[in-house]
């Protein structure tokens, strides 16, 4: 699949995500409800969805203008992903800025290329809404699966969807979706990175993090908490900063970090993102790296190679992660489809694959706690 299709699914399914005007916005449409609102019987409804001939072509007309107008998925579109294939399948992502769902995106487009399915793609930038109007068109459009990295809070109408097809979850976990799950061992991976800097002597140490809505940055931050007592966790609170994983995050909390009274001698950084803002800022703040402050990072920085150090960095198993996601795919499209939600679960196994610790020129020996 080239890039061009790629966006043009994009585009197609971003304008499909909108709530047309009178939908119910957050609200998953059933019979019933329809029902309520045409002041029909329930029957009657099912009945003039399912093109009985007892209904009269005028009742049957409303019925499905209703259905169309408030955005009715009928649960046949569960039975349907059971019984046969559309070739098609759904990757719904919170953004293409993100480098490491940029390369997981292209290996699966690569690989739906090579077989001719019809790869959609979905960007929610993280809002619940957003999230639940591309699942439902993706649902109606009777997608074989759905590779999901689910937002903070998905509603409660967006995890009843996904029990109605074979989703799995990329690199979050949300523990009200039922769905297996492919990801990185963050609480490890950081971990690796609190640990080497202990050993080298440095026992105040700072973090910038993503959000612990996040399953992702709640992980990362345990990694983080888990070599400290209780005591040295409330020694640290000034120098541990969680927000957004933005730059402009990033550059606005190493400044507080290091406006503080005793500042650390070293930081770990729990998104590749804050590395750019936050070296910047250390230039500009004289801070040299790493005879003032050892850095680590977390995951590769596309500009690195442009810096006169080479950084330390946790790497992440970007290929296992993108190998397990095409071979879910295969898996789900190669197959004959027959199993239920809950069967699908039950053979399918989380996978967590563990990054590894790359030691560079940005960490070194505590001289001196300052």
């Amino acid at each position: 699949m080239t890039d061009g299709n790629i966006i043009k699914y994009f585009n197609t399914i971003h304008k499909l995500g909108k709530p047309g005007p009178g939908r119910i916005k957050g609200s998953s449409v059933t019979i019933k409800k329809l029902a309520a609102i045409l002041g029909l019987s329930h029957s009657t409804v099912s009945r003039a969805l399912n093109g009985h001939p007892a209904i009269s072509q005028s009742t049957r007309e409303s019925v499905l203008q209703a259905a169309k107008k408030y955005g009715y998925i009928p649960n046949s579109a569960a039975q349907a992903l059971r019984n046969a294939t559309s070739g098609a399948f759904g990757v719904i992502i919170p953004d293409i800025q993100n480098d490491f769902f940029i390369s997981v995106t292209n290996a699966i487009a690569r690989e739906a290329g090579k077989r001719s399915w019809q790869m959609i793609l979905a960007i929610t930038e993280d809002h619940p809404d957003t999230e639940y109007h591309v699942l439902r068109r993706m649902m109606a459009a009777s997608v074989d699966g759905i590779i999901i990295a689910p937002s903070a809070n998905p509603l409660p109408e967006t995890r009843e969807l996904i029990t109605r097809t074979h989703a799995v979850q990329l690199l979050r976990r949300h523990d009200g979706i039922q769905a297996p799950l492919i990801a990185i061992d963050d609480r490890y991976g950081i971990s690796l990175a609190t640990v080497h800097l202990r050993r080298l002597g440095h026992t105040r140490i700072g973090y910038i993090g993503s959000s612990t809505d996040l399953s992702t940055g709640f992980e990362r931050l345990q990694g983080f908490l888990q070599h400290f007592s209780s005591a040295e966790q409330a020694a640290l609170k000034d120098i541990i900063h969680i927000g957004p994983p933005q730059a402009e995050f990033g550059t606005a909390a190493f400044k507080r970090i290091m406006s503080v009274d005793h500042a650390p001698s070293a930081l770990v950084l729990g998104s590749p993102r804050y590395a750019m803002g936050m070296l910047t800022a250390a230039k500009a703040l004289r801070v040299r790296i790493p005879q003032d402050l050892s850095v680590v990072a977390y995951g590769l920085v596309p500009w690195g190679s442009l810096l006169d150090m080479q950084l330390t960095t946790v790497v992440l198993p970007e290929k296992e992660v993108t190998d397990a996601c095409v071979d879910m795919i295969r898996h789900i499209m190669d197959s004959e489809l027959t199993l239920t939600h809950d069967e699908f679960i039950r053979s399918t196994e989380n996978q967590l694959f563990t990054p590894r610790l790359a030691l560079g020129d940005s960490t070194g020996v505590n001289r001196s706690e300052r």
